[in-house]
């Protein structure tokens, strides 16, 4: 800790120099012949000196746009729209702290037509704001062919474990909303919808460590919000995107949007198919005292996704609009695992099992959302509401067959052997959600936000399995594994927030209060008896942030903000799934929540290099755990409130051009990690400073032309308080190339080529001393075209996020 501590001190006296100016805001209107309000026009604001971009708004229905927080210096604007000319302003001068009211503006039509006309600007690959860090996606040509999972594994600070679980800055425990609503899924299912995702549906994705109160209070290590692509243009208009990949099996994830607009109606969807094989190769060594189990299992997986996303906005005036939207999933999986165990015991073999696990299961979802907007006001004042009901229904069957032999191959006649079971495992999540949103400013500098949620979850896992009797040679069923059980949570929140810009210093303040009520049922049988338990819970949720800023190269930012983080819907389900007979997974149904208290100071220079130093302090980790039998010698993974932990970190991020063809994002991340507290009944006292990084080098070679080297690194990191991640890194490459008039595109990705990103996994705690090590279908080759068609002019289509912020991330794997 010490050493990190002086870490922490030098970049703080290297890049905190300085404190920022007051910040000021331009607006303006712009309009047709006949002063007839223009909307959709995109209006650019940059810089006298160098027409560099600053920023871009949309104009609204009234034609009036607003740039907000805009340091003081010399600006031109110029207003864009197909199918009329593009005009620019003279330069102008906004003052510190000055608001600068643009004359109106009206575009004339242009003389020719322009439909099909598709306007692009080259965005840079990582942009870092006050209040989050912005990853372009289709500014990285290696994200061809790749998934959303892939992508987010690659964006800075956050990082993907070997069961897809997701961290930032080395903290687990993240709500991701896709397009601000919550997807309501967590552990494997999360993984298996990201990995199914084609990263060509995505435009940005968005990181907020420190989410303000407005936002639901869970999420440990903050929120990731993917922002899918969406059409700007009145008609008909879309993109296509087909993909290859070739790794050991081949991938081919593919999709389509479109988009039709005209008078007050608004209709978008998104389609998409995707193909997907792979292989997890797993070599898993356990000592048991004197015994030596030395474990190979090759799995193969593979799914058919199909997933549709339908919506329509209807606006019923000019301040008022009513949206509906609808998605649904549909996914066939099928994991087969063929395995072997060398049971040694003295450096002899005693005996060798196989095993054949097979899951077959089909997953489905259905979300419908009615939403609703007014404008009560020119001044801004407005009302939302959302209200939603999502279903989850997976139906799993499993299958495991042991055998256990003795050295000379003759099948063993220990009782139990051979060890045959078979599962039938259905599951279904029903969630309901309601909240209204409520925005008053009070002035030009001050706003005021409020608004309350209503949310009611239930589920019901039932576990149905059965084994084969040798004796009676029949199936007989398993009540030391069957189970059912059934939960239901209620959670009522309301917020204030409240945010005011005084000169050079910008302030917000928020607070959260969440009611928690829940019951769960452990249906028994004739081995075990009924239990039940209910809970209630009320908490708050503050949090407080303070900007400060000198001049054009110095910003500041301090922030606090606690955090609950409550156990996903599958990790509290206890079904069983299987490895091999002395290995398998389980969940907890008597998990608690999280809590935790995050600070950050940050500091950004030139809007290029940005500096964070966090401080993380976390009571109840719902932490992965590992229980051994060393009679039986089954040993199993579970998860349980297990340890507190403190972690300090320091991230520094650098995106800038070097050349005018030349762009370099780094991001590097040094934290201390820090856990306490007891496992299988004994303490635990890990402490581990880690450091990972990523890299990503972008070239472009004339005007259609592009390439990348992307990569990452990162040091051996305490995953949870008993395992041991060992260094893992990647490089991949990617080339770029605009065709058909710049409307479509190929891309081509080489990821992994080297074949260097596996994982070894080192547990070491009291009778547990284990060694995984894991190799998967890492090394492949993409190919990627995209065509985009539109015609039509600009509109600005509604951003919708569902009364659903919190549920929907919990909804948990099911052991794929």
């Amino acid at each position: 800790m010490r050493v990190s501590f002086t870490i922490v001190l030098m970049l703080i006296l290297l890049t905190s120099t300085a404190f920022a100016q007051s910040l000021g805001k331009i607006s303006g209107e712009v309009n047709e012949t006949g002063n007839k309000a223009l909307n959709g026009v995109s209006v650019s604001l940059l810089k006298a000196k160098d027409s560099a971009l600053v920023k871009v708004a949309v104009s609204d229905k009234s034609g009036h746009f607003e740039f907000d927080n805009i340091k003081e210096g010399q600006y031109l604007v110029t207003y864009t729209s197909v199918g009329f000319e593009k005009k620019a302003t003279p330069v102008f001068e906004l003052t510190s702290g000055g608001n600068v009211q643009m004359p109106a503006v009206i575009l004339q039509e242009a003389s020719k037509g322009l439909s099909g006309v598709t306007v692009q600007a080259r965005r840079p690959l990582v942009e870092n704001k006050i209040d989050k860090m912005v990853v372009n996606v289709d500014a990285s040509p290696t994200n061809a062919g790749s998934n959303a999972l892939e992508v987010l594994e690659k964006s800075p600070g956050v990082s993907v474990d070997r069961d897809g679980n997701i961290s930032i800055k080395g903290k687990q425990g993240i709500i991701v909303l896709i397009d601000g609503k919550q997807t309501y899924l967590s552990g494997q299912d999360l993984a298996n919808l990201l990995r199914n995702m084609p990263a060509n549906q995505l435009d940005q994705i968005e990181i907020m460590t420190q989410p303000s109160a407005k936002f639901d209070a869970s999420g440990n290590s903050g929120i990731l919000n993917l922002k899918t692509k969406k059409s700007l243009a009145k008609g008909f208009n879309g993109t296509i995107n087909l993909s290859y990949v070739q790794g050991r099996y081949p991938k081919s994830p593919n999709s389509i949007g479109f988009n039709y607009r005209t008078g007050k109606i608004n209709f978008f969807s998104n389609l998409s198919y995707s193909y997907w094989t792979g292989f997890n190769d797993q070599h898993l060594t356990r000592k048991i005292g004197e015994s030596v189990f030395d474990q190979q299992a090759d799995q193969k997986n593979s799914s058919h996704n199909y997933s549709a996303r339908v919506g329509l906005d209807y606006s019923i005036d000019k301040k008022t609009t009513i949206g509906f939207l609808v998605n649904g999933i549909y996914n066939k999986r099928r994991w087969e695992n063929i395995g072997k165990a060398d049971i040694i015991s003295k450096n002899v073999l005693d005996s060798f099992t196989t095993a054949q696990t097979i899951n077959r299961d089909t997953w489905q979802n259905f979300g419908a959302n009615v939403n609703f907007r007014r404008v009560l006001n020119a001044e801004g004042r407005e009302l939302t509401a959302d209200l939603d009901r999502i279903q989850y229904d997976t139906r799993s069957r499993q299958t495991s067959d042991n055998y256990t032999y003795l050295p000379d191959g003759q099948l063993s006649n220990h009782s139990g052997n051979p060890f045959l079971l078979r599962g039938n495992l259905p599951s279904k999540i029903t969630i309901y959600s309601g909240k209204v949103d409520y925005v008053h400013p009070l002035s030009k500098e001050s706003k005021l936000e409020a608004g309350v949620k209503s949310s009611n979850v239930s589920t019901d896992n039932d576990a149905q399995y059965s084994n084969y009797s040798v004796p009676e040679s029949e199936w007989v069923v398993d009540n030391t594994r069957s189970n059912r059980f059934k939960y239901e949570e209620n959670i009522n929140a309301a917020y204030i927030n409240f945010n005011r810009q005084i000169k050079k210093w910008g302030i917000q303040t928020g607070l959260r209060v969440e009611n928690t009520n829940s019951t769960g049922h452990q249906l028994g049988n004739a081995l075990q008896k009924d239990s039940s338990f209910k809970k209630s819970y009320t908490q708050l949720f503050p949090t407080a942030y303070l900007s400060y800023a000198l001049n054009d190269n110095n910003q500041f930012g301090l922030s606090y903000g606690r955090r609950i983080e409550r156990p996903n819907y599958q990790d509290m389900n206890p079904f069983q799934y299987f490895l091999d007979q002395y290995t398998f997974r389980r969940g907890n149904p008597n998990l608690t929540p999280q809590f935790t208290h995050n600070i950050e100071l940050s500091h950004n220079y030139r809007k290029a290099l940005n500096t964070t130093v966090s401080y993380t302090a976390t009571t109840d980790i719902l932490n992965d755990i590992l229980k051994q039998n060393d009679e039986t010698k089954v040993t199993f993974q579970t998860k349980e409130n297990v340890a507190k932990r403190q972690t300090l970190g320091v991230a520094v991020s650098y995106n800038a051009p070097i050349t005018k063809w030349w762009t370099s994002s780094v991001y590097v991340n040094v934290n201390n990690s820090h856990y306490e507290g007891i496992v299988n009944n004994q303490p635990l006292d890990v402490q581990l400073t880690s450091f990972m990084g990523n890299a990503s080098q972008q070239f472009r070679f004339a005007k259609t032309w592009s390439a990348e080297v992307n990569g990452f690194y990162r040091t051996s990191a305490q995953e949870t308080g008993m395992f041991l991640i060992r260094p893992m890194g990647v490089v991949s490459f990617g080339f770029g190339k605009q065709i058909l008039k710049n409307q479509g595109s190929l891309k081509l990705n080489i990821y992994d080529p080297f074949y260097i990103q596996q994982a070894k996994v080192i547990i070491k705690h009291e009778n547990i001393d284990a060694v995984v090590l894991n190799k998967w279908d890492n090394r492949r080759v993409a190919i990627n075209f995209s065509y985009r068609f539109s015609k039509g002019q600009n509109v600005q289509q509604r951003k919708r996020a569902s009364s659903a912020q919190e549920e929907q991330n919990r909804v948990g794997g099911n052991g794929q």
